[in-house]
């Protein structure tokens, strides 16, 4: 053991440290077996001149730790492991991302069970994830994980720095992402905008979870898919259609596994308020079962909230009594209530003649011209730095080896079926 201590606190360069790594790695078995010991070894270490020591150190110690069930000892680590990933050396961390990536998702395990552990756990995770991210545009493992804290903790403001970010790249040897890490962390991403009230971008973040390539269904997809759904409805009042590009196993098959959503939205394009009820008694138990008795309730609001609107398109005035009953509402009080709450809100222009019993509405107010000018500048910003992000992206697969290989490997298939003519083009199939 002594051997090792010396090798961690000795490496300082980059050639050291890939060579402390290979020393690491092949001294795991000797680790293991002193892993009851690790705090010792671990009191003079500290981050980051040793970050690589530290992570294979609490790497073995949460394994043994979680074998023992001992659960007084886990304090200890997840402080050890809470100051590593705050501090964490991103040089250094290049050289073993996967047990890096391995021990935040211990860190989370055991910082769980700890009083206030899911918000004590957020912050290390934002650190970690920057750390390990090459740019503040590359997907890690810890992004996830780090939302998910942020979710446990109902902290969703904390999950901002990712929310905001632009997550595009993917590199599996920096950052040993795979392509679970990326469907959980759109995933995740979509249920923190549902907890800021941020709908349309919580559909967004789903709907990137339904066309993510897929062979199967499984069960990501499949939830993503029932919030989906929910967070369009509340949105946009309708569920549109799955891009072309979307998997055909998602396309086919996704809207049966979750009949008791697809039936939500049927019942509200049908725009008949009697039809919506029985859906939502009929499914209510499969909604509370999936977490998901709140969204179902906002869509309900929503849909009473369209039916007013399409009203206040048609009719100048109307009796708050034919209201209720256009609606779908109970009584005249109730609209008169949800009435005078989308126009607090600003979602209509409307009056209540309580003497008459009326409901008066206005044409709305155009957009400011001054927010209007700000919010399409905002926009084409945005459109701008996305173009640069596009072309930049472009440029790198224009200089990928690997991806040029394909490109002319596929290229070259398609030509040859151009020659074979048009009775050779089954048997060609036949063979691809």
């Amino acid at each position: 053991m002594d051997t090792i201590v010396s090798a961690i606190t000795s490496a300082r360069t980059p050639d050291e440290h890939k060579a402390l790594v290979a020393t690491l790695r092949s001294q795991e078995e000797l680790l293991f077996r002193h892993a009851m010991s690790l705090d010792d070894l671990c009191e003079p270490l500290s981050a980051p001149a040793h970050t690589l020591g530290l992570v294979f150190a609490l790497n073995v110690r949460a394994s043994a730790l979680a074998q023992a069930g001992a659960s007084p000892l886990a304090s200890t680590f997840v402080q050890r492991c809470r100051l590593l990933l705050l501090h964490a050396d991103r040089a250094q961390l290049v050289f073993a991302p996967l047990e890096f990536s391995r021990l935040c998702a211990k860190f989370l395990t055991f910082a769980l069970p700890q009083p206030s552990g899911a918000l004590l756990a957020v912050r290390p995770l934002l650190a970690a994830a920057a750390a390990l991210a090459p740019t503040p545009n590359h997907i890690t493992p810890v992004h996830a994980l780090a939302l998910q804290a942020a979710i446990l903790a109902k902290t969703y403001r904390a999950a901002l720095p990712i929310l905001d970010a632009t997550l595009v790249q993917i590199d599996v040897p920096r950052t040993g992402v795979t392509a679970h890490d990326v469907l959980l962390l759109h995933y995740y991403a979509g249920i923190a905008l549902v907890g800021l009230k941020r709908h349309a971008r919580a559909a967004q973040s789903f709907q990137l979870v339904l066309t993510a390539p897929a062979l199967v269904l499984n069960s990501i997809i499949v939830e993503a898919y029932k919030k989906w759904t929910l967070c369009s409805l509340i949105a946009s009042r309708a569920v549109p259609a799955l891009p072309r590009y979307a998997a055909t196993a998602v396309t086919r098959h996704v809207r049966s596994a979750a009949g008791a959503y697809t039936d939500l939205a049927g019942a509200f394009a049908s725009r008949e308020s009697a039809k919506l009820r029985r859906v939502l008694v009929q499914h209510a138990a499969v909604y509370r079962k999936d977490g998901n008795a709140g969204l179902v309730k906002q869509c309900a609001s929503a849909f009473d909230k369209e039916c007013i609107e399409r009203l206040s398109r048609t009719y100048v005035t109307l009796s708050l009594q034919q209201l209720a009953s256009a609606a779908g509402l109970g009584s005249a009080e109730q609209a008169e209530a949800l009435l005078l709450k989308m126009a607090e809100q600003g979602e209509l222009r409307a009056q209540v003649d309580r003497v008459r019993g009326m409901a008066l509405f206005a044409d709305s107010d155009g957009p400011d011209s001054d927010e209007l000018k700000a919010g399409l500048d905002a926009r084409l910003e945005t459109a701008v730095a996305l173009t640069q992000k596009l072309r930049a992206l472009h440029d790198e697969l224009a200089g990928d080896a690997s991806f040029l290989a394909k490109t002319v490997t596929k290229g070259d298939r398609v030509g040859a079926r151009a020659h074979l003519g048009p009775h050779h083009g089954a048997d060609e199939m036949a063979v691809m």
